[in-house]
């Protein structure tokens, strides 16, 4: 099951190396703007590179995109493929931390 996580409690697991974000924007979106250490998975690649991207399927990986609605869409898409701990973060529009570009 995917659960919803809010900005700060997504920003806790990161600083204590519990989860790692992954964009499922595209590579110019993620260019512009992207949370710390995030792993780049286009929306429209997560069937063919997941495996490559986030190999673990039993990590935490807090996918988000810019708004949420590629974020579940990509979360649902990782659950089928048997990844177990996703949490949706939605959308880069309501990270108040800060973006590495």
């Amino acid at each position: 099951m995917v659960q919803k996580i809010t900005p700060a409690a997504a920003r806790r697991m990161m600083e204590a190396g519990e989860a790692v974000p992954v964009d499922v924007r595209e590579p110019s979106e993620y260019a512009a703007g992207h949370i710390p250490g995030a792993r780049l998975l286009p929306l429209g690649s997560v069937r063919i590179k997941a495996a490559d991207v986030i190999p673990d399927q039993e990590a935490a990986w807090l996918i988000y995109c810019r708004s949420g609605q590629r974020s579940a869409m990509a979360a649902a898409q990782l659950e089928a493929m048997g990844y177990h701990n996703l949490y949706d973060l939605g959308g880069i529009m309501a990270w108040p931390y800060e973006v590495e570009r």
